[in-house]
């Protein structure tokens, strides 16, 4: 397929692809030219801050078919490691499916600096927004991003480091996705509203669904949201609270889900559950 988008880029001929596809823009030039990162499950090593920090990132040939495409940042809690959020979360299967490129990083021994959480990546002062940054500019040097469709999402600390970028990198990501975990920056200023998604299960023994509840009522401000509401039931264990009126016509979203404890939902923790939430996840990011 490689070679035959370079002959007709050759032939100056755009490849008719049945997703949407700017072949070029309004001078011609091909958008995905010299963007040949390999298909597959890989870990690469950069310098970011001083230090050498690593990521996996798994592009399916779905995501390689010569248009911009999607990407998605995920990070994993405390413990946890980029390529075991993976597994975890199921993110790269729905990648194949769906053709966009998933992306997760190694916190420093295992943990992000989100705020006030989480050791020893807190106490160590560690720039993990920058780290992101960097990570995502990587990616975007060998693979055909498209920059108006980068999210992130993540699990318990990597929740708390979604909500990070929010506050920090807010022009950077179209929309984001914590679960199971809470806004740990204070203050938190924005540089614009976005879109946002919480998913904070009930019955938490490690993140209360109070925090969840804190978190969306400082996103109900910081997106500066009426108090128009409406109420969805995505599966019989969850239901989602939407803002409606939000500036720029943002959603936000608290989705509480019960019989869960500590878990991401759905995904390998938890494959039998009702609530999927990767697969909700991507349906919030592909709407935007």
């Amino acid at each position: 397929m490689k070679s035959l988008r370079s002959m007709m880029r050759i032939l100056g001929v755009c490849v008719a692809l049945a997703a949407p596809l700017a072949c070029g823009d309004d001078d011609g030039a091909d958008p995905c030219a010299g963007k040949d990162g390999l298909a597959g499950t890989r870990t690469i090593s950069i310098d970011s801050g001083g230090r050498q920090r690593s990521f996996t990132i798994t592009a399916p040939e779905s995501a390689l078919q010569g248009a911009p495409v999607p990407l998605v940042v995920v990070f994993h809690g405390v413990f946890g490691t980029g390529e075991a959020i993976q597994a975890l979360t199921g993110w790269p299967a729905v990648a194949a499916d769906e053709g966009f490129i998933t992306v997760a990083g190694d916190g420093v021994e295992r943990s992000w600096n989100a705020g006030v959480c989480c050791n020893p990546a807190m106490m160590l002062e560690v720039d993990d927004v920058g780290f992101t940054l960097d990570m995502v500019a990587a990616v975007e040097a060998e693979y055909c991003i498209d920059e108006q469709r980068i999210f992130a999402t993540g699990f318990s600390n990597g929740a708390a480091m979604t909500m990070r970028l929010y506050c920090e990198a807010a022009d950077r990501f179209a929309a984001l996705a914590p679960v199971a975990g809470s806004l740990a920056l204070f203050p938190c200023t924005p540089s614009r509203p976005r879109p946002l998604e919480i998913i904070n299960n009930l019955d938490d023994p490690v993140v209360s669904f109070a925090l969840g509840e804190l978190t969306f009522d400082q996103a109900l401000m910081l997106n500066e949201c009426g108090e128009a509401r409406s109420f969805e039931q995505p599966a019989t264990n969850a239901e989602c609270e939407v803002a409606t009126d939000c500036a720029d016509g943002v959603r936000t979203t608290l989705c509480a889900v019960d019989d869960l404890n500590h878990q991401w939902p759905g995904g390998a923790s938890n494959p039998a559950g009702p609530f999927d939430a990767t697969e909700h996840v991507w349906g919030f990011f592909a709407a935007q």
